[in-house]
């Protein structure tokens, strides 16, 4: 991969992790740097104690490549949230440090793309910044898992017609974000309703709903999508992949069981720093999904 050109222009990139993620926010901006061609990107890594190894290869492999890479360790910010925060609907720290990142990051920061772990590049995430121009505050791609349940989006105070998104991958106005006191927003809501089944997506949902662009669908593509008949075309022409679901592609068995599903991210990690980080071996998932092949 040659290097990127410095005189392109930069766009920004957030990924949340903690020490058991630190690899898999690594190959995430692996795969961001194997497609995007026309910018030079900036990634901001919000480590909750982040193993300083995998923090060492991301700086190496970014750098390597022309691009420019910044942590910010949030376990002190995490570990002094009030105690009742803490508790309410079960957030991960992870999710804390996504909700609550508008004072860690520098304010020239002006609009940045969020992206989970479980995540793959496939297009030049030049074509989803360029979304980001007129944006209100958040744009982002609609769950076709959860935006049909009307049950949910009344329990967020959301009308039918409102779009539920997946938070996996946001594209934010950083600039708005901090004018409207968003991150205050999304503690109130916390604070208040313990009772959601979504935690940090439904609290983004239920604050954002009137400042949210919908996205392209090809921009947060399921890897397991409610269209099956369409889920080959889908995966092949999508921008981002996302590997949501319980059973992830670093986890022992997954190249097994869905070859096909699994082939992208086995490219980007087989070229990267963690080419020989073994899988994550769970037996009792792998066992499940081995007992629901063999029922299908």
């Amino acid at each position: 991969m040659s290097a990127a050109d410095p005189s392109l222009p930069a766009l920004h990139v957030m990924c949340a992790a903690d020490r058991n993620y630190g690899a898999y926010a690594g190959l995430v901006m692996q795969s961001a740097m194997a497609v995007t061609r026309r910018s030079r990107i900036h990634f901001h890594l919000l480590s909750d104690n982040v193993a300083a190894d995998d923090i060492a290869k991301c700086r190496a492999a970014t750098r390597r490549d022309g691009h420019d890479f910044t942590s910010y360790e949030v376990s002190a910010k995490l570990d002094n949230l009030p105690k009742e925060l803490r508790m309410a609907n079960h957030l991960s720290r992870a999710a804390y440090s996504r909700l609550l990142f508008s004072d860690l990051l520098p304010n020239d920061v002006r609009r940045i793309i969020y992206l989970d772990c479980d995540i793959v590049c496939k297009q030049d995430l030049a074509e989803l910044w360029a979304f980001g121009d007129g944006l209100k505050i958040i744009g982002a791609v609609r769950d076709p898992w959860l935006d049909p349940d009307p049950a949910l989006k009344a329990s967020l105070g959301l009308a039918p017609q409102n779009v539920y998104f997946n938070s996996g991958v946001l594209l934010i106005n950083v600039e708005a974000w901090r004018a409207q006191n968003t991150e205050d927003r999304l503690r109130d809501f916390v604070l208040t309703r313990r009772d959601i089944k979504h935690a940090d997506q439904d609290t983004l949902n239920a604050v954002l709903a009137s400042d949210l662009r919908e996205l392209p669908e090809k921009w947060n593509m399921m890897i397991n999508h409610p269209r099956h008949d369409d889920e080959r075309h889908l995966r092949e022409t999508a921008g981002i992949l996302h590997y949501v679901g319980g059973f992830k592609p670093w986890h022992f068995g997954y190249r097994l069981l869905h070859p096909r599903k699994g082939q992208p991210y086995a490219s980007i990690k087989r070229h990267s720093p963690w080419a020989s980080k073994l899988p994550d071996f769970q037996s009792r998932r792998v066992t499940k999904k081995f007992r629901s092949l063999v029922r299908q």
